[in-house]
């Protein structure tokens, strides 16, 4: 059994065998079951050296490490002051008491007294003073009228006692009426009278114009001036001031007042006056 089963099988390869010598050999013509010999195949050829490889490429850098994140800050604010708010008594009230304002009319009462100022006269010794009262009324704080009666006495330019009583009326131009020192201008027109009496200063000239006894002058004349007002309070002030005048006679009777050592005479003199004074306004 061992035997035919081997029969067939190389009974098989044989006649398997040809259908491959067919399929490889492209000499051999189509069922052909003989073929020349067939010419010996071509040398293989040389095996070609191994390629060499490529050079690698350089290595590169290696990437720096990545910094790392930032920390995170996490801010809180802080709790909100507590504010302790304490009830406060009423803050006091001050009255402002506003100071009274000086009415633009004013009345005042002026007392003041003076120096005349005559030269040295004929024997070197006059010297005379004044005494005096005056109203004054400011209808504006600018300007004021004010009215003097005024006494003097003293020994006068020829060497007699006089003694005089004057009239005076002026006006007053205050150049800065809003401040506490007030400077003003003045001038006026007066009348004043006179009583001489030459029984122990008798002055004999050549004419015998001059004989012991008593004398009465009048005279009419103008003054002008200027001086400075101080505000010691709203109703009190005090004055200081200058005043030249300039006056003549006005009776016409009986000889010249003065006549100098050349003969020549005049009925027309003057003088000045440092005068100071308190009023009192209201």
């Amino acid at each position: 059994m061992r035997f035919a089963v081997g029969s067939f099988a190389a009974v098989g390869a044989l006649v398997a065998s040809p259908a491959p010598a067919q399929a490889q050999d492209a000499a051999c013509p189509p069922g052909s079951w003989f073929c020349a010999d067939a010419p010996p195949a071509p040398a293989a050829p040389a095996p070609l050296p191994p390629a060499e490889a490529p050079a690698a490429p350089p290595a590169a850098a290696p990437a720096p490490a990545p910094a790392p994140p930032p920390p995170v800050v996490v801010y809180q604010p802080p709790p909100p002051p507590v504010v302790v708010v304490a009830p406060r008594a009423a803050p006091q009230v001050y009255h402002y008491t506003p100071r009274p304002a000086i009415p633009h009319r004013q009345w005042g009462l002026n007392l003041h007294v003076a120096g005349i100022a005559l030269g040295s006269g004929r024997n070197g010794e006059a010297a005379m003073g004044l005494v005096g009262l005056g109203l004054r009324f400011r209808p504006v704080p600018g300007f004021a009228l004010e009215a003097n009666i005024d006494v003097a006495g003293g020994t006068d330019y020829n060497g007699f006692r006089r003694t005089e009583t004057l009239g005076t009326l002026n006006g007053l131009l205050y150049l800065n009426p809003k401040s506490r020192a007030q400077f003003y201008l003045l001038g006026g027109l007066g009348l004043s009278g006179a009583r001489v009496s030459g029984d122990d200063y008798a002055y004999l000239s050549s004419s015998s114009l001059y004989s012991p006894g008593d004398r009465k002058y009048t005279y009419f004349g103008g003054q002008g001036g200027a001086g400075i007002e101080i505000r010691l309070s709203r109703v009190v002030a005090l004055n200081f001031d200058i005043r030249g005048f300039v006056r003549s006679r006005t009776d016409g009777r009986g000889a010249p007042e003065f006549v100098d050592s050349s003969g020549r005479t005049t009925n027309t003199s003057g003088g000045a006056l440092v005068n100071g004074g308190i009023t009192f306004y209201f």
